[in-house]
């Protein structure tokens, strides 16, 4: 606790103006009126710029009304307009002698002029609802009709040790269509700009949802720092709610002019200066030191480009998966340098908060896109664990080991035969396995497969199912608790492994579960005739594997091709 409350003090202590801000109430609100606006340039020098109001509007669709504004001066003029990255840039207007808060540069009408943005009102952003009468709609009509309903100011994605391909994980958390990400390639700043940073309105800031080795965060702008609260963006991040980001500061390098949307190149820094707790349609806001509430992650590769990296996800269960993906693939990609086909094995060790480690053992193989397809599976548990209905999984850690091949490593089930059509309840099933490996010499197998001794007389169907098949629905158990769904991933049947199974009385029962060193793809089936005799004596439950000094006889005899 005393550690906590030090952070906290630290943090309050980079604060350069934490005193009341006084707020401009839209009630006093009126065209023409003349303020200016703050944001960081390159440099993070904090550039100010001019604003004038033309109107206020209700109906944007929003649940709550913008201020019209038009930005102008000579940082704007060579900037090319409203910049991404400049979400949340504080305006200001005068006000009973002094100036005061109107609200954050939020939103604009695409493919507009530039220099034309909305401002989400301060009073809205700190959760007040103004009631007052706009005014200029008309030019507020005549630009949506022109260029349709006003979004989000687009919001810079700094991706460190991400691509683009990689980066395409990330969709599904924008699924709010007034939010933009605009992907940019972030460097490292040095620890002497970390601690010389100050975090003040206009200030760049970085909200990390991966931090470490691989960054994926979003550069906007600090609109108002009250006590410890602090408010950004004047729009959503990802529009969820109650969240758990890290707020780290951002170093803006340049701004790119651009007819279609200028935009801030910035890196990010790695001090936390604070946790962004709430992402709203209104604003992001959270707590200047706060810890978030983060998952370390360990991803170790062995293979192609072997390398080990660690960073750290935002803990909340909606994003995990995504952003572990996006990481995956990125360390996939860095190590190939291609798109290539493949094999990869993966263990997972995932570490709850109750002390448990869940151990998950899975493999993949993919003809054209090893990287993408295994960086998908590396989301999988955490994806399960996002979606059960039984509890929060609490996860505490992850490490996650990778072994890569470039080589189609997977056979498929040719056919099956058995010894004997006849076998007895309780007694053993000796069958013989054709498998087919990737471009390569078939393979025989022999599997001493047990019975069960409640089978009744008559035919027995056998089905051979390869690790790569999916289960059918409705095969297995149901999972009614958290507990067996650990039990259910723990125990899961591996694409190296062949299950067999049948049906007793109704009911499917596994037989044999066998693990190979090849992934087993396909699937076949073997009617057997159960007889009432003696139970034989049984044979070794093992796969026979063939003797190496030995021609070992072929249960599959073909025709030679000469006779006829």
């Amino acid at each position: 606790m005393i550690k906590r409350h030090l952070f906290a003090a630290l943090c309050l202590g980079l604060l350069s103006a934490a005193w009341a801000t006084p707020i401009f109430p839209l009630s006093a609100l009126a065209p023409g009126q003349q303020g200016y606006a703050l944001t960081a340039g390159p440099g993070n020098v904090i550039e100010r710029f001019t604003i004038e109001v033309i109107a206020l509007q209700h109906d944007v669709g929003l649940g709550f009304p913008l201020v019209l504004v038009r930005a102008g001066g000579p940082f704007i003029e060579a900037s090319g307009g409203v910049a991404a990255g400049m979400s949340g840039s504080p305006v200001y207007l005068p006000y009973r002698g002094g100036d005061a808060l109107l609200g954050a540069i939020g939103y604009i009408f695409p493919h507009s002029d530039t220099r034309i943005a909305l401002v989400t009102p301060a009073e809205v952003m700190l959760g007040r609802a103004p009631q007052v009468v706009g005014f200029g709609g008309e030019l507020y009509q005549a630009l949506r009709k022109a260029y349709g309903p006003p979004v989000a100011v687009a919001t810079p994605l700094l991706l460190s040790g991400v691509s683009a391909r990689a980066s395409q994980h990330l969709a599904p958390l924008f699924t709010d269509q007034r939010v933009a990400p605009f992907p940019v390639q972030a460097g490292r700043v040095s620890a002497a700009q970390d601690e010389a940073f100050t975090l003040q309105p206009g200030s760049a800031v970085s909200v990390q949802l991966v931090r470490g080795d691989v960054t994926i965060a979003a550069v906007g702008t600090v609109t108002l720092i009250d006590g410890e609260m602090l408010y950004a963006f004047g729009h959503p991040l990802l529009g969820r709610g109650e969240v758990s980001f890290a707020l780290a500061p951002a170093y803006v390098t340049y701004i790119v002019s651009s007819p279609v949307v200028p935009f801030k190149l910035a890196d990010s820094g790695q001090r936390i200066l604070g946790a962004i707790t709430q992402d709203r349609p209104q604003a992001i806001s959270g707590r200047v030191g706060a810890r978030p509430n983060f998952i370390p992650v360990t991803l170790n590769l062995t293979g192609p480009g072997a390398t080990s990296k660690r960073f750290e996800v935002t803990s909340d269960e909606r994003f995990y998966a995504p952003l572990l993906a996006s990481a995956t693939l990125q360390t996939l990609d860095q190590a190939l340098w291609q798109l290539s086909a493949g094999t990869a094995e993966l263990t997972w060790e995932i570490g709850l908060a109750n002390g448990d480690t869940l151990r998950v053992l899975e493999q993949i193989t993919h003809p054209s896109d090893i990287a993408a397809a295994t960086a998908g599976l590396a989301a999988a548990p955490l994806a399960i664990f996002a979606e059960n209905i039984f509890a929060d999984p609490a996860v505490t850690g992850l490490s996650l080991s990778i072994a890569l091949s470039q080589q189609q490593r997977y056979a498929e089930i040719i056919e099956v035969v058995a010894e004997d059509e006849e076998v007895q309840p309780g007694g053993f099933a000796r069958v013989h396995l054709r498998l087919q490996p990737f471009r390569a010499e078939p393979l025989v197998r022999t599997l001493t497969i047990p019975l069960p001794r409640e089978l009744a007389p008559g035919p027995l169907e056998l089905s051979f199912r390869g690790g790569l098949v999916p289960e059918e629905e409705g095969e297995g158990d149901p999972i009614l608790s958290f507990s067996e769904l650990l039990i259910s991933l723990r125990e899961q049947v591996q694409a190296r492994e062949l299950v067999v199974d049948t049906f007793v009385d109704g009911e499917r029962q596994q037989l044999l579960r066998q693990s190979f060193e090849l992934l087993i793809q396909g699937s076949q089936t073997l009617t057997l005739t159960v007889g009432n005799g003696e139970v034989p004596t049984p044979q070794e439950p093992a796969p026979a594997e063939p003797d190496e000094d030995e021609e070992p006889s072929d249960p599959f005899p073909r025709p030679d091709p000469g006779v006829r």
